[in-house]
C-alpha cells in the first residue's frame, strides 16, 4: 500500500521569489488544503517578523 504522505511536497522556503518558483513546480490540484494552509501560516509568520523588524528599525531612527 502506498503511503499517502509520499506525495506531499516539502514546505516552501526562502524569499518570496524562491517560494513562488517552488510553488510553480506543483499543479494546483495536487496540493491539499492542509498543505496550502500551512504555507499561508508560514508566509504570514514570516511577514509579521519582517514587519516587526521594520517597526523596530523605524523606532530606532526616530529615537536617534
Amino acid at each position: 500500500m502506498e503511503d499517502p504522505r509520499a506525495h506531499i511536497p516539502d514546505d516552501l522556503t526562502g524569499s518570496v521569489d524562491d517560494r513562488q518558483r517552488q510553488l510553480e513546480l506543483h499543479a494546483a490540484e495536487s496540493l491539499s488544503a492542509e498543505w496550502l494552509r500551512r504555507q499561508l501560516d508560514n508566509a504570514l509568520i514570516a511577514w509579521s517578523a519582517a514587519a516587526t523588524e521594520v517597526d523596530i528599525s523605524r523606532e530606532a531612527h526616530t529615537d536617534y
